[in-house]
């Protein structure tokens, strides 16, 4: 049973880093469920082999993180965006469990390390498909990259999480050529590897990964001289030697090889502009409706529009994330959530440390071994783990699955790292042991049937947006109603099942068919709008609807809380005068209109805006007003 729960957990984590590269679930859910079925099979067997004891701190510390995000995420006020971050919650605490219980013998955390290294393989493939000119290749076919071309993002969409992704690879892939017991030819293949990575992180041109690089570098550095300095001291000049040259030749390649791409992005997105300090305006803003435990679990989405900085170019596109995850925090579980997440960091790191020193104070001097498993694992994590603490400042990998999960198997060999010792015993919790069982246990569980339900709603809702897209309407909204009736309380379904209803509103129907579409359209958007209050455009898409069905003043209320919800944005602004314009209430349109080309946020360029929308204005009232002197003409002549 325990050999059964570690292959389903390293399939998971295959499959997670193959298809879990993005912040939406439809790819996410394989992986969910066979790390459900992993956490399952464990809980199944209920005592496993366990080749050292764990940190009762760092176990209660994550117990702690786990309850209250989730307890955030049940209590959150939009479901569907809850949900994104319980998958990922679920999934990241399975797979820590697994790593600090059934995954803490050091063969099998290598086996984890070679699954990474697999899926390094794959993206820097992928990634050279970038660099050949296919920029929009997706791993799943019939979906496309939507990331500017210029910079690789492997299986990722966006470079940055691929950098992150690699830097994680790299530093425990340096722990293991430095201090793992592996033949040499093995040291070799992964040096060879980590200068791959290291070329991948630099063609991402992910400039805050390069910064998390130089700081985790530096740890990794400090830390290995240190190991090195209390064991073999007589190898410390020629490991001091060795890393400088080996660091100083690889880092002055890299950077000679990519100054030109690094200076063009520069130029293009000069750090004194970066629009993270708009987006870092309006995390905070949003803390400061509710600084204790925040908003809600990624209600962010709708944060940053919301409270969108004033000061922010007009073209500027929605945020969606903080670029920060500590504000990112802060902005949806507020200063108890940062609090803990900062625990949770702090008590893991300690208890590397510790054994690091466990290791120099007791174990080498026991053995005379400096060659060590658990060694180069934790030296690796310690680094990989600060290197994703400063690029978290800038990013936000932590809402990417496969990081999020690699990241919470960081933690997971940090609180387990493989002390045996009667001097550094670790302190036993009452009843913590249980209590993570069944909490795994019900983890487990949820994500298998999460997986099962509301995975196959995503599935036939991806599916009818393509047939849609085809312009095969009825198969399109017949998988639409198959979505939804498994999955009612997805508001971003009921969204989307209604602009399909009214986009299947076609010239030359008949009048009950008009009013039977208009009216089912209705239904979903308002079931859409119920589900989810915060959305502008789910309150546009209802104007639209009631419009249509001749229901003005509800249309009209409809407006007004989209203006409230995006105060700066043209989308909004330009639905009232559309609304005003559809009544033939020419003046308040032309009030409207003008009003709409002073937003602070406009519309992307090719989608409908203000000046066309007031010119059709224009032209309108120019046709009226001639129709109105011609029969004028005619009466006279009478």
């Amino acid at each position: 049973m325990q050999k059964l729960a570690l292959i389903l957990f390293l399939l998971g984590l295959f499959v997670t880093g193959l298809l879990g590269t993005e912040t939406r679930l439809l790819f996410f859910w394989p992986g969910c469920l066979l790390l459900g079925l992993a956490g399952l099979t464990a809980v199944l067997r209920w005592k496993l082999r366990v080749s050292f004891q764990p940190s009762d701190w760092c176990l209660l510390t994550m117990l702690l993180l786990a309850g209250y995000v989730g307890w955030r995420a049940w209590t959150s006020p939009v479901e569907i965006y809850a949900r994104e971050d319980a998958a990922v919650l679920m999934a990241g605490f399975v797979a820590y469990l697994l790593t600090v219980t059934a995954v803490s013998d050091s063969k099998w955390r290598l086996a984890i390390v070679s699954v990474l290294l697999v899926l390094v393989a794959g993206n820097l493939t992928a990634g050279w498909l970038h660099f050949k000119g296919r920029w929009d290749f997706h791993l799943v076919p019939g979906f496309f990259r939507s990331f500017p071309p210029g910079r690789i993002g492997g299986f990722f969409n966006n470079p940055n999480h691929l950098a992150a992704f690699l830097s994680f690879a790299a530093f425990l892939s340096a722990g293991v050529m430095l201090f793992a017991r592996i033949h040499i030819a093995s040291r070799l293949l992964l040096g060879f590897g980590i200068l791959s990575m290291l070329a991948g992180v630099a063609l991402t041109m992910s400039r805050a990964a390069m910064l998390g690089l130089g700081v985790g570098g530096g740890v990794f550095v400090l830390l290995a001289l240190w190991v090195v300095w209390c064991t073999r001291r007589s190898l410390f000049k020629w490991l001091l030697i060795a890393l400088l040259l080996v660091g100083g030749a690889a880092g002055g390649a890299l950077f000679k090889v990519n100054a030109d791409s690094m200076l063009t992005r520069q130029l293009t997105s000069p750090l004194g502009e970066d629009m993270r300090v708009h987006i870092w305006r309006a995390a905070l803003a949003q803390n400061a409706e509710s600084p204790w435990i925040g908003m809600g679990s990624r209600m962010f989405y709708e944060g940053c529009i919301t409270h969108r900085d004033p000061e922010s170019s007009a073209h500027m596109g929605d945020a969606l994330f903080a670029h920060n995850e500590y504000l990112q925090t802060l902005a949806d579980y507020g200063w108890a959530g940062l609090a803990l997440v900062l625990l949770v960091v702090l008590a893991h790191l300690l208890n590397g440390l510790r054994f690091l020193r466990w290791f120099t104070v007791e174990k080498f001097p026991a053995t005379g071994m400096l060659g060590s498993n658990a060694l180069a694992l934790t030296l690796g994590g310690i680094a990989a783990l600060v290197a994703t603490l400063v690029q978290a400042v800038f990013e936000f990998q932590g809402h990417i699955p496969i990081t999020a999960l690699v990241g919470a198997i960081l933690l997971g060999m940090l609180a387990n790292p493989g002390i045996e010792s009667e001097v550094f015993r670790p302190r036993r919790i009452w009843g913590l042991r249980f209590l993570m069982k069944i909490a795994m246990l019900a983890a487990s569980a949820a994500l298998v049937g999460a997986a099962a339900i509301f995975g196959t709603a995503d599935g036939y809702a991806a599916l009818a947006r393509y047939q849609n897209s085809r312009g095969e309407t009825s198969k399109a909204l017949a998988h639409f109603s198959r979505a939804v009736l498994m999955d009612p309380r997805n508001a971003v379904l009921a969204y989307q099942q209604g602009l399909a209803l009214m986009d299947s509103v076609k010239p030359g129907m008949t009048k009950d068919a008009y009013l039977r579409t208009v009216e089912a359209s209705l239904k979903a958007l308002t079931r859409a709008t119920t589900l989810n209050p915060f959305n502008y455009l789910y309150q546009l898409a209802l104007a639209d609807a009631l419009d249509a069905a001749g229901k003005n003043d509800a249309a009209f209320q409809a407006i007004q809380r989209a203006l409230a919800l995006a105060p700066l944005y043209e989308e909004p602004r330009l639905a009232l005068g559309i609304h005003y314009h559809r009544l033939k209430r020419y003046q308040e349109a032309e009030f409207a209109y003008l009003w709409a080309g002073k937003a602070g946020a406009l519309n992307p360029e090719g989608t409908t805006n203000w000046l066309d929308s007031y010119r059709e204005l224009l032209r309108q009232t120019a046709l009226d007003a001639e129709k109105a002197r011609n029969s004028l003409i005619q009466q006279q002549g009478r």
